[in-house]
């Protein structure tokens, strides 16, 4: 039963966060929303945001009535007990037929192989005997604990065990039991132990003939026994514990030396006793520090100290002075725009506002977790935001049962049929769940759920609906008389495109990660964003010391629905050419999701913006929704950090749609297949708010970027140009041309990067970087033989590249724009 640690510290359960930890405003004091929803009898879910000055918090607590006769509070433990496993895995084990679990929090401390810290009795059986904190950092300095007493009344209050073992008429105290012997301990190890694996430094009593199995303990417990061997101090350790008995370890040499001529055959007992409002208690979990006695502030800890007055994610237990009324509470910390989290006083005032007359701090941080069964679940599902992007594998929860019987049907809930649904379209009809008069789950026989539409909008088939009319109407299906019905809108289907976010609000988007950190928000106006106000910006490090597969996600809040049945997903994706795999997830009528590419593994291969699509399978369940879209990396030599930008994220149901490549190069302009041919081939790139600026004028930088990746050439050595520094983008491109010979100085040691090309530049330039050879007389009275560009321009033109202006000149000194440059490596790149 009992499994041994090593004491770790309490520095394990200290929030090691670097957050500010003044009280920058007061807490919960103007709440902004509030949703609620019974989930089970006697049990009420509810999530609250404040907003106060400079903090937000979100709340998500379950007040629970245990005077209601099919509610009930449980210790969860994972199996074995220290293996560590989610709140909602411990959940779903614990989950059965007349014993729902409906919600749950994350509670005890635990050390770092996973076994619980401190003490922990279910059904009177003491499951782990623990320890209490040594420093003032410790939550857990004082022993205080949870629990539902006998009577079925919930106790969040100090406690006081009373462990020893007498001989020889003498009583003395037992520090711990089948933990590790540490100075100045004295430890009880049980049948549940091979052998104490203890040093020298102490001396141990083998007692055989025990009046119980000591393999199990509880409280109340007089174990009697007589001792076989004493294993005196300072000479061996590690003694096997027997079958039917236990040993006594003492490592204080002074209350050692009393029992070194202690005779063999000497009757000894051991007593286990705790203070009579815990004796025979249903399950007793310890945690810290206490909140609130007698309905006020009362912290069983300093609260100067950083555990204390840290603002973080929480996660605590509070009791009404009847003792039925039960608040199971968690906070979210540590998430920017989301909850700042709380601290102790603030958070033991927030539970006195709800009624609190007492109330215990549970195990925080990354652990708080809390999960809730909706009506008609099977098991229930995560309603917070833990600070770790994903739910921490923990030692102990809190669970609350519903034991109810099966009872009559009271509600069913029609799934797979959106809102708005486009003409012609089909879906599935089904139901998802259903619930009886409990609240506990109802299975449900498809095939005897009589389907009718009511509006006149479309016709069922089985169970198949087809909507066949513009307006607006009802599906409906009975099932064992108890109905259930979904407004439905018929559109006409989008001709073309349709625009399903702008990302221009990050709050209506979730980051989360596998294997990986992750964090999502809006950018800035100096960061890429090609309409509206601002792009959805993910960050993501693929660096982190988890082993295969990684991903981040960009999830929406709420799935957004998808009318008709589009052919494709489009989306802007401002890249950073990690190499990566871009892709997203749908779900369909029925509430299955599929996972679709706008790339192939590897294929996030480009840098700025580029217009990516993700075929949609005809053969799903439709109407659709749109779940997420995520960045993921199977190979680990490609485990990176990165930032990506997503814009306009839109359905296509039309096959010949095209995107326009820039926002301000139309399809009409008399360079806009040249612009895209060449930004196709990589060679032309826009700006990171998505234009091509196609009429400015192009500097000498821009140009040499433009023919050295044309070109793909690279540089050997540094450039000497002094107007030409290091950092600047072109650095690499303008030493790369410049040693080829293609574009060199305006002057000695000057590149004058940020000058506008001109046309004899440009005539010069291609002339050089494709070797173009032929002469022919010019027509342009204004380039003289003497001009020192007029062989390049003569090659230009005798090479049909360029032409003059109809007053017959060249105008080799006319800065050359953006789209003339595009169009004229364009034609040199078809020759």
């Amino acid at each position: 039963m009992f499994k041994r640690i090593l004491y770790m510290g309490m520095a394990l359960l200290f929030l090691q966060v670097s957050i500010h930890t003044a009280n920058v405003s007061a807490a919960f004091d103007t709440k902004v929303d509030t949703q609620q929803k019974v989930i089970s009898p006697g049990v009420t879910y509810f999530q609250e945001r404040y907003q106060s000055k400079d903090l937000k918090e979100v709340v998500n607590y379950l007040h629970i009535d245990l005077a209601n006769s099919y509610t009930s509070l449980e210790i969860g433990l994972p199996d074995p007990m220290n293996s560590l496993k989610t709140t909602t895995n411990i959940a779903k084990a614990n989950n059965y037929e007349g014993h729902r679990v409906v919600g749950a929090t994350n509670a005890a401390y635990f050390a770092g192989n996973g076994t619980p810290l401190n003490l922990l009795v279910n059904n009177n059986v003491i499951v782990n005997y623990g320890i209490l904190g040594e420093t003032a950092n410790s939550p857990t300095q004082q022993p205080v604990a949870f629990g539902v007493s006998q009577s079925g009344k919930a106790i969040a209050d100090y406690y006081k065990t009373d462990v020893s073992f007498t001989v020889n008429g003498g009583k003395h105290t037992i520090d711990r039991i089948n933990y590790e012997r540490t100075p100045n301990a004295t430890v009880l190890y049980t049948a549940s132990e091979a052998s104490t694996n203890t040093n020298n430094w102490g001396l141990e009593i083998v007692v055989t003939g025990a009046s119980k199995n000591t393999e199990t303990l509880s409280f109340g417990d007089v174990i009697t026994g007589t001792v076989e061997s004493v294993t005196p101090y300072g000479q061996t350790g590690n003694s096997a514990v027997p079958a039917d008995g236990f040993v006594i370890s003492i490592q204080n040499k002074e209350l050692a030396s009393q029992f070194e001529n202690l005779e063999v055959g000497a009757p000894i007992q051991v007593d286990l006793g705790i203070d009579e409002k815990w004796m025979n208690a249903k399950f007793i979990l310890a945690a810290g520090p206490l909140l609130v006695k007698d309905g006020k502030v009362n912290i069983s800890m300093p609260q100067s100290e950083g555990f204390s007055k840290t603002r973080s994610d929480r996660t605590a237990v509070a009791i009404d002075a009847t003792g039925k009324k039960v608040f199971l509470v968690t906070v979210d910390g540590r998430q920017e725009g989301h909850s700042n989290g709380t601290n102790l006083p603030d958070l033991a005032s927030y539970l006195i506002s709800k009624g609190a007359h007492s109330a215990i701090n549970l195990d925080g941080g990354g652990s708080t977790t809390m999960v809730v069964r909706n009506p008609g679940q099977e098991a229930p599902s995560l309603v917070n935001r833990p600070s770790g992007g994903s739910e921490r594998r923990v030692s102990a929860t809190l669970q609350v049962i519903n034991s109810a019987p099966p009872g009559k049907l009271k509600a069913i809930t029609i799934g797979g049929v959106a809102k708005q649904m486009a003409i012609e379209t089909t879906t599935n009809l089904t139901v998802t769940s259903g619930y009886d008069e409990f609240l506990n789950p109802v299975a449900i026989q498809s095939e005897k759920v009589k389907w009718t539409v009511e509006g006149g909008i479309g016709q069922i088939e089985g169970n198949t609906f087809k909507a066949t009319k513009v307006g607006t109407g009802k599906i409906v299906g009975v099932y064992e008389g108890v109905r259930s019905e979904v407004a439905v809108q018929v559109t006409k289907a989008p001709e073309s495109v349709d625009l399903l976010d702008s990302f221009d609000n990050a709050a209506a988007w979730t980051a989360s990660a596998a294997k990986a950190k992750a964090t999502i928000g809006n950018a800035s106006k100096a960061e890429p964003f090609r309409e509206g106000s601002s792009s959805l910006k993910l960050t993501y490090d693929f660096t982190t010391a988890d082993t295969g597969t990684k991903a981040v996600y960009a999830a929406a809040n709420k799935p957004i629905a998808i009318a008709g049945a589009p052919k494709r997903l489009g989306v802007w994706v401002y890249g950073d050419a990690s190499n990566h795999w871009l892709r997203a997830n749908v779900i369909d009528s029925q509430g299955t999701k599929h996972t679709v590419d706008f790339t192939e593994q590897g294929g996030f291969n480009w840098t700025g913006w580029k217009y990516v699509t993700a075929a949609i399978p005809q053969d799903l369940s439709f109407p659709i929704q749109f779940d997420r879209i995520y960045v993921t990396e199977p190979n680990a030599s490609n485990h990176n950090r990165g930032v990506v930008y997503f814009d306009k994220l839109q359905a296509v149901y039309n096959d010949k749609y095209k995107e326009l490549m820039y926002t301000d190069v139309k399809a009409t302009h008399w360079a806009s297949s040249t612009i895209e041919l060449l930004n196709t081939k990589e060679l032309v790139k826009g700006y990171p708010n998505g234009t091509f600026k196609p009429d400015s004028t192009i500097t000498r930088a821009e140009a040499a970027t433009i023919i050295a990746r044309a070109l793909g050439i690279s540089k050997t050595a540094n450039p000497s140009f002094t107007d030409v520094k290091s950092n600047h983008f072109a650095y690499d491109a303008i030493a790369a041309v410049s040693e080829k010979g293609i574009i060199t100085g305006r002057e000695a040691s000057k590149f004058s990067p940020d000058d506008k090309l001109t046309r004899a530049e440009m005539a010069t330039i291609l002339k050089r970087a494709y070797n173009l050879t032929g002469t022919t007389q010019l027509p342009f009275k204004d380039v003289k033989n003497s001009h020192w560009a007029y062989e390049a321009i003569q090659t230009v033109y005798s090479n049909q590249l360029t032409g003059g202006y109809p007053d017959n000149t060249f105008r080799p000194d006319k800065q050359i724009s953006r789209a003339e440059f595009a169009t004229f490596l364009s034609k040199v790149l078809d020759k």
